[in-house]
């Protein structure tokens, strides 16, 4: 049996397939031709017989019987019955959002995007999982004496854009109103928040070029700056995991999430883990982009650099078969495809090096090169 952590828009699709959202069957379904069928994305480990899930509590709440899969580069799809054990903790609003018994109005709005303007009749607010920018909107219809109305966004991860539209409206027409009307209201303005991934090898030179980034930040802006370094964060926040694929992907989610946290009331999380898995630089990404902003930056210094520098002697170890699943040596490093800004690749000193990338998080132009 294995455990599976549920993001906070899957608990949502769990929570629209238990209100009927999706029709009387609790079951996922492998995506096919039918995007209006709930279906379960497993990033951390291949599907056993049976998954747990658990909710943002690691509480259980649900049991799938897996009947079927499929593997794709971005995780593992999972099809089966769904066995509900106990309620998940309880989400915003629980008094506006679908129930089984919901009885239907004849006609609704659905916002997508930050309201302008004044609104009237029903009015249904997406619930994309940023518990602040709900509770403004909701806030501010409730004010003006709207018929309000909360639509869980599901993770639905293999559809985008207008498809993803299209299952929103869908949704809302089956959980709330028999008509749906669409507005598109303003995006969301991103929050004050930030969070910046150092990328790279052991020894790269992440950590140092965090706390001159750290300390210029700090005495240069009015912001609270947060450094979440790799060795700091394993000693007190992962104290207890090893390094084993598992145990590192769940080190730098635990560390995007604490940045994430940092990010969504403004403030600035400077991180530096090795992070050598895009699968979870993406998932950190998702998680700051959805409270302000994200800036990958990857160290990529030389395999043969990060060597010479080694004064803990891992490299050596890892070399000789003493350290196991060492990234760089024994255990890939993916580099990332999507960094904002790329360092190290040169003689470059640290300075130099952080001025670059301070400038690019005080929203300068960004460098046209790699250093």
């Amino acid at each position: 049996m294995t455990d599976v952590t549920l993001s906070v828009p899957q608990l949502h699709e769990w929570e629209l397939m238990r209100a009927g959202a999706y029709g009387r069957a609790l079951r996922y379904e492998l995506p096919g031709d039918d995007p209006h069928r709930p279906s379960l994305l497993v990033r951390d480990t291949a599907p056993g017989s049976t998954l747990t899930l658990l909710d943002t509590e690691a509480t259980p709440i649900a049991r799938v019987r897996v009947d079927g899969s499929r593997t794709e580069p971005e995780g593992t799809w999972v099809g089966g019955v769904v066995e509900p054990l106990r309620e998940p903790a309880t989400p915003t609003f629980p008094e506006l959002r679908p129930v089984e018994t919901g009885e239907l109005v004849a006609q609704a709005t659905l916002l997508l995007g930050r309201r302008h303007g004044r609104l009237d009749g029903t009015v249904i607010v997406v619930d994309t999982g940023d518990a602040h920018a709900v509770s403004q909107t909701v806030r501010g219809l409730r004010h003006d004496q709207v018929d309000l109305r909360l639509l869980p966004e599901p993770a639905a991860a293999h559809l985008e854009g207008a498809a993803r539209t299209e299952l929103l409206v869908h949704l809302a027409s089956v959980v709330f109103a028999s008509t749906v009307h669409v507005i598109r209201g303003e995006a969301p303005a991103p929050g004050d928040g930030l969070v910046v991934l150092f990328t790279g090898l052991s020894g790269s030179g992440k950590s140092t070029v965090a706390r001159q980034l750290t300390r210029r930040l700090r005495a240069e802006t009015s912001q609270r700056v947060t450094l979440l370094d790799g060795d700091q964060v394993r000693s007190m926040l992962s104290s207890g995991l090893g390094f084993s694929r598992a145990d590192r992907e769940l080190n730098v989610r635990r560390i995007g999430w604490v940045a994430s946290q940092i990010a969504a009331h403004g403030g600035i999380a400077i991180c530096a883990p090795i992070a050598p898995y895009d699968s979870m630089r993406q998932e950190v990404r998702a998680m700051a982009e959805r409270v302000g902003r994200f800036i990958l930056v990857h160290v990529a210094t030389p395999l043969e650099v990060c060597e010479a520098r080694d004064r803990k002697g891992m490299y050596a170890k890892a070399r000789a078969g003493e350290i196991k699943e060492f990234t760089g040596i024994s255990d890939p490093y993916e580099e990332p495809a999507d960094a904002d800004i790329v360092i190290g690749r040169d003689d470059a000193d640290a300075e130099t090096i952080t001025d670059r990338v301070y400038r690019l998080v005080m929203g300068g132009p960004e460098p046209d090169y790699a250093i």
